[in-house]
């Protein structure tokens, strides 16, 4: 058995196994190539054509910038649909065919001179794989535009010209809260390398919406969000290919979904401001709702405003120079941008100053005959025949200069400054929104520098300091949460503008037909909202910079005085108080330019010469709840061309909490049944 082993031959079995495969190897390779031999011999010329013919190109699919609510869930900035002309420079061809395409687009749908050349001068400044990157030429194209371009494509082929769906942002209430919404505008050359300079991570290009001003700017990395990407093929023209072989060629998958920005809720009340707005009826100035007991801003106005659709995206030369050239400065946010002098509004914080420096109590009372001297140098009170006997109180009330520049002079500059800068003034407030200003409040250091010259600080200039007059200059902003400080007894807030941000929502509603419960009724119509809720990410709190710890007795006397001029017959803003709340306020003049001895009525002065009016303002008197403050640049006295705004400002806050509280137990029944 063990010899029959050993005579069997191994190699030889498995010779003819080696051989088949060597004959199916040898078969393979033959078959390779054929195969290579006709699409590099035979069909080589037409496969490198369609090579050379067939691009794969990515194409940005836009998405929805977040949006921004008011904080009621009111929509004050949205997005909407656009149809879009894109240009590829690589698929343009040459020059010269380049050169025919852009004229024939332009002839097509009426292009500005100013709009061809930016065209003309976006493409040719792309170079390497930037050239295959579509540029948005135009946005907004009406269907007489797209019809236009689709017959001058049957003359004339426009190729390397789409027309595609974009986004565009959208403020449904036009000029409605401007400068503190912003805008949006389209990146441009230099902006777009300081981004990439910056290694943004968002990945901007050119012609990609950027915020510019306002929450849209401040919060530009929140609202943003991030393109989706569909891939399909085009030839060499940019035309793209049939539906059916762009699927078998990059299969399904070839499109990224867009991920919209987060959407944004602010501390406004869209009701109040529309009402605020409203309720503004000079040339330019500005009005500031606050709460005083948590620093939330409730309404933010300037006037004049831009209406942010219109200046979003390619704005044109030559609106921007009407915007950029006007007098009034509709750019420009008054409220966080506009420094005046206080005028008689200022008085509260002297008088804050003069108790706190023991320079007198508030039972003191001064004479004043019309006048205050010291030295040589005599300052008139704005009742020429005086106020006679005046105690703290009756110097609010009735907004007595000679008292405040009595105070002034007793406690000095430097108290008086540091007073001031303690409740805020002279420094930026913190807000979240570009281009504040800080206001100034000068001290004996600040005029030795600006007034080296005439000698430096001389006595007589605290005189003026204490009427809110001088070189004192605040913001409307500043204004309105120094008296909330007064409000709340001694709590200076950092300014909220956004309650909280949210991501977007992506619940649908699915309509349907509900099951009538009376037969003889049709079926209704019904709703369900499916899909999971927004989810919380940030949420504002309300930051304190610092409390003043306020005296009680002192803080009650300035307070007394600020009710005395809305509520006591002579007070300053006795005949323009509200009839609805009770309230504390003071009125403010401020001088403008230097005039002579005489004085002139408003009509009697150029527009430019007549005094700011003042009126500040909190409700209800006893239990604050609403702080406004209002600016009316060049319209006179603050009893007369501000404190009716104010009032007009409450009155609306009391009103929509009224209606509110009407419509709550009505919306608990509803949900209770």
């Amino acid at each position: 058995m063990t010899g029959g082993l050993h005579g069997r031959n191994p190699a030889r079995e498995l010779r003819p196994r080696l051989l088949a495969a060597l004959w199916l190897i040898v078969a393979v390779f033959l078959l390779l190539a054929v195969r290579l031999y006709a699409l590099q011999i035979v069909r080589g010329e037409e496969l490198s054509r369609k090579g050379r013919e067939n691009f794969l190109q990515q194409l940005r699919v836009p998405h929805d910038r977040g949006i921004i609510f008011d904080r009621f869930g009111r929509i004050l900035a949205d997005n909407r649909p656009s149809l879009d002309l894109q240009v590829t420079p690589a698929f343009l061809g040459d020059k010269t065919t380049r050169a025919e395409t852009l004229r024939a687009l332009g002839r097509s749908i009426g292009l500005s001179a100013e709009e061809q050349s930016a065209i003309e001068e976006g493409v040719a400044a792309q170079r390497g794989l930037d050239r295959f990157q579509p540029l948005t030429s135009k946005r907004d194209l009406t269907a007489e535009q797209v019809e236009a371009i689709e017959a001058e494509r049957s003359l004339f082929r426009l190729d390397g010209v789409t027309i595609v769906e974009g986004r565009r942002r959208a403020y449904p209430h036009g000029k409605l809260a401007a400068h503190l919404l912003g805008y949006v505008k389209e990146i441009d050359g230099p902006q777009l390398e300081t981004e990439r300079g910056r290694g943004n991570p968002r990945r901007y290009v050119l012609g990609d919406f950027m915020g510019r001003d306002g929450v849209e700017w401040e919060l530009e990395g929140e609202l943003r969000g991030q393109d989706g990407v569909e891939k399909t093929v085009v030839d060499a023209k940019g035309r793209r290919q049939h539906a059916d072989a762009i699927e078998q060629l990059l299969g399904e998958n070839r499109r990224q979904a867009p991920q919209p920005g987060r959407n944004v809720f602010l501390t406004i009340d869209r009701d109040l401001q529309q009402a605020a707005e409203a309720a503004f009826d000079g040339t330019a100035g500005a009005v500031v709702a606050v709460d005083p007991r948590n620093g939330e801003v409730l309404a933010l106005v300037s006037v004049p405003a831009f209406d942010p659709g219109a200046v979003s995206g390619l704005l044109g030369l030559a609106e921007k120079e009407r915007l950029d050239n006007d007098p009034l400065k509709p750019w420009m946010n008054r409220a966080i941008s506009g420094q005046y002098a206080p005028g008689s509004t200022f008085k509260a914080f002297t008088a804050e100053a003069a108790l706190r420096e023991k320079a007198t109590s508030p039972s003191e009372k001064v004479r004043c005959p019309g006048y205050f001297a010291m030295g040589r140098t005599v300052w008139r009170c704005h009742k020429d025949s005086g106020h006679g006997l005046v105690d703290l109180t009756a110097a609010l009330k009735v907004s007595c200069d000679t008292y405040f520049y009595t105070m002034g002079a007793r406690i000095g500059i430097d108290p008086l400054a540091a007073v001031a800068r303690a409740f805020g003034f002279g420094a930026r407030s913190g807000i979240a929104l570009r281009n504040e200003k800080p206001g100034l409040v000068p001290d004996e250091a600040f005029h030795d520098r600006v007034d080296k010259a005439t000698g430096g600080y001389q006595r007589g200039m605290v005189v003026n300091t204490a009427i809110g007059q001088g070189s004192l200059l605040v913001t409307p902003l500043q204004l309105a949460f120094g008296y909330a400080a007064l409000a709340n007894g001694g709590v200076v807030w950092r300014p909220l503008t956004v309650d909280r941000i949210e991501t977007a929502d992506f619940r649908v509603t699915r309509r349907f037909l509900a099951q009538a419960r009376d037969a003889a009724q049709p079926p209704a119509v019904a709703e369900e909202v499916i899909g999971d809720p927004p989810a919380v990410l940030k949420t504002a709190t309300p930051t304190p910079t610092r409390e003043l710890g306020l005296d009680g007795e002192q803080l009650a006397a300035v307070r007394a005085g600020l009710f005395a001029v809305t509520n006591e017959a002579g007070g300053t803003a006795y005949w323009r108080r509200s009839r609805k709340v009770s309230m504390s306020g003071k009125t403010g003049t401020a001088q403008v330019v230097r005039l002579g001895r005489e004085r002139l009525k408003n009509e009697e002065m150029s527009y430019w010469e007549r005094d700011h009016a003042w009126f500040v303002a909190w409700a209800p008197a006893e239990a604050p709840e609403l702080v406004v403050a209002v600016v009316n640049e060049h319209s006179g006295h603050g009893s007369s061309a501000a404190a009716p705004i104010a009032v007009r400002v409450i009155d609306a806050w009391f009103d929509l909490g009224q209606a509110r509280l009407a419509r709550a137990p009505a919306a608990a029944d509803e949900g209770a049944r």
